[in-house]
C-alpha cells in the first residue's frame, strides 16, 4: 500500500492551512514518511478515490463534512486503513462516536510529532501487509439473511428474528448454545453481517489453541514478550475492531484467560501480552458453546462474572432432530452445492431419495447430514440419488449376571464395576466398545485408567 518500500504515504486533513502544514513537515522524513495536506473532508475523499495512503489523520472539526463524518465515509470503503481523528476538546462521547465511525485512535491537540509518528508507525506495522486484500467484500444483507441458517422451521424462523434484533444494538453481547453442528458460527456471521459494521468478523476456536498460544492470538503480544516473540502481533481482538470477534467454543477457556477477557468486556481495553499500555478497542463480542456453562458454574470451571456479562441475549441453536421438515430442505441444499462444488449435474431428486433421513436422530446435525449427502454423490452411479443415514451404533449391553450393582454405591464405583463389565464381555474392538457407550475412545481410555481397567 506504500508509495515505496520503507516510505509511508500520510494524508492529514486539517481546516486550518498553516496548523496542516506544521503537522505535515513534522511528519515528514526522508526515505520513512511523505506526508500530504488538504483542508476539508471533501477534498480529502477525492484525493483518496485516485491514491493510496498507509494512514489518515484528521482534525474532528472540519468545514462540512466533520471528521467522524468522513471516517465513516472512508470505512464504507476501505475496513483497514488506520484512521486518526485530531481534536482539542476529547471527550469520552466524542470518543465513543469516532470508535463506532471506525476511527483507530483519537490524537490530542497540540500534537507531539515525535508521539504522533511513532504511534504512526506501529500502528502501520502492526498492521498485516495483505490485510486490506484479505478482508471479505461482504454481502449484501438480503443474500446473507437468505443463506444463513437455511430452514423453513418455525424455530429458525425465530432465531433470524432474533439475529435482526441484535444487530440493531451494536454493542450487545450475544451467547449462543446448541450441539455442535447446528450452525452457532452461521448466526454469529449473520448478525454481524445484518450490523453492517465496518469492521471485520473474526473468528476464534478456543478449543483449538492451546492457553498461552490462545492469550497470544486473542491479545497479541510486543516483541520480546516471549521467546519466539520476533515481532510485534495484534492480537485478533484488536483486528475485530469496529467489527465482530466470535469466541467459539467459549466453554474450554482456562480460568486465567476468562480473567482477562472479562477485564477487556468491562474496560474495552486489551493489554497485549508484555505490554504496558492499554489499548481501546471497540467491538462486538459473540461466543458460543456446546457445554452446559451452568454445570461448569457448579463445577468451578468457569467464571460467574464472566458469564453475566456474556449472556447479554441468549440464543438457543436447535438440533435437527427436533426439525424434521428441515432435513428434507437441507439435504437438496446440500445435494446441489456440492454438486456445484464437484462440476457435475444435480442428479434426479424425489421424495424417495430422501425418506430415510427422517427416522434418524442426527447426533452430529447439519455437519453430518451434508457428510452423508456427500458421501452418497460420490458413490453416486446415475440415475435417481438415494441419500442413506449412517449406521446407528450397537446398543449398549443390557446388564446380566456377572453384574452386581446394589444399592448404596457411589456413581464413581457404578461407573467402575459397569465398564469392567463391558470391556470383560466379549471380544470387542476398543473403537466398538466406545461406539456403544456413545463416547468416545480417547474417553473410554481414560475412564479405564482412572478406574485401573
Amino acid at each position: 500500500m506504500a508509495a515505496g518500500v520503507g516510505t509511508l504515504r500520510i494524508l492529514v486533513v486539517d481546516d486550518d492551512l498553516l496548523l496542516a502544514r506544521l503537522v505535515k513537515s513534522n511528519l515528514e522524513r526522508p526515505g520513512r514518511i511523505r506526508a500530504q495536506a488538504v483542508t476539508s473532508a471533501e477534498e480529502a475523499l477525492s484525493l483518496l478515490a485516485h491514491e493510496r495512503f498507509d494512514a489518515v489523520l484528521t482534525d474532528l472539526v472540519l468545514p462540512g463534512m466533520s471528521g467522524i463524518e468522513l471516517v465513516q465515509r472512508i470505512r464504507e470503503a476501505d475496513r483497514s486503513t488506520p484512521l486518526f481523528i485530531m481534536t482539542a476538546q476529547a471527550t469520552v462521547a466524542g470518543a465513543v462516536d469516532g470508535i463506532r465511525a471506525g476511527a483507530t485512535d483519537f490524537i490530542p491537540k497540540p500534537v507531539n510529532a515525535d508521539a504522533l509518528l511513532d504511534r504512526l508507525e506501529r500502528t502501520v506495522a502492526e498492521r498485516p501487509a495483505d490485510e486490506a486484500a484479505s478482508l471479505p467484500a461482504g454481502r449484501p444483507l438480503d443474500a446473507s439473511a437468505a443463506d444463513a441458517l437455511f430452514g423453513s422451521d418455525p424455530r429458525l424462523e425465530e432465531v433470524r428474528r432474533t439475529a435482526r434484533r441484535v444487530a440493531e444494538a451494536p454493542d450487545s453481547r450475544v451467547l449462543i448454545t446448541g450441539e455442535s453442528g447446528t450452525g452457532k458460527s452461521l448466526l454469529a456471521r449473520l448478525i454481524h453481517d445484518l450490523s453492517a459494521a465496518p469492521g471485520r468478523f473474526v473468528e476464534v476456536n478456543c478449543a483449538a489453541l492451546p492457553p498461552m498460544l490462545l492469550e497470544s492470538e486473542l491479545f497479541g503480544h510486543e516483541k520480546g514478550a516471549f521467546t519466539d516473540a520476533s515481532a510485534l502481533k495484534r492480537g485478533l481482538i484488536e483486528v475485530a475492531q469496529g467489527g465482530t470477534i466470535f469466541l467459539d467454543e467459549i466453554g474450554t477457556m482456562p480460568p486465567e484467560l476468562q480473567a482477562k477477557l472479562l477485564l477487556f468486556l468491562e474496560t474495552r481495553e486489551i493489554r497485549r501480552v508484555g505490554g504496558v499500555h492499554p489499548i481501546p478497542v471497540r467491538t462486538r463480542v459473540v461466543a458460543a458453546t456446546n457445554r452446559d456453562l451452568h454445570q461448569a458454574l457448579r463445577e468451578g470451571t468457569f467464571r460467574h462474572d464472566l458469564l453475566y456479562r456474556l449472556d447479554v441475549v441468549s440464543v438457543e441453536m436447535p438440533p435437527l432432530r427436533e426439525m424434521p421438515a428441515a432435513v428434507r430442505e437441507l439435504a437438496e441444499r446440500f445435494t446441489r452445492e456440492i454438486c456445484s462444488d464437484l462440476g457435475r449435474p444435480v442428479p434426479p431428486l424425489t421424495p424417495a431419495s430422501f425418506v430415510q433421513l427422517a427416522g434418524y436422530p442426527w447426533p452430529g446435525n447439519a455437519r453430518e447430514l451434508r457428510n452423508c449427502v456427500e458421501r452418497a454423490l460420490v458413490f453416486h452411479g446415475g440415475g435417481v440419488l438415494t441419500v442413506l443415514p449412517p449406521v446407528r451404533p450397537a446398543a449398549p449391553p443390557e446388564p446380566a449376571a456377572g453384574l452386581t450393582l446394589a444399592p448404596g454405591l457411589s456413581l464413581d464405583e457404578v461407573e467402575r464395576r459397569y465398564l469392567r463389565f463391558v470391556l470383560e464381555r466379549g471380544a470387542q474392538e476398543l473403537r466398538e466398545i466406545a461406539e456403544s457407550l456413545g463416547i468416545s475412545r480417547k474417553t473410554l481410555w481414560e475412564k479405564r485408567r482412572r478406574h485401573g481397567l
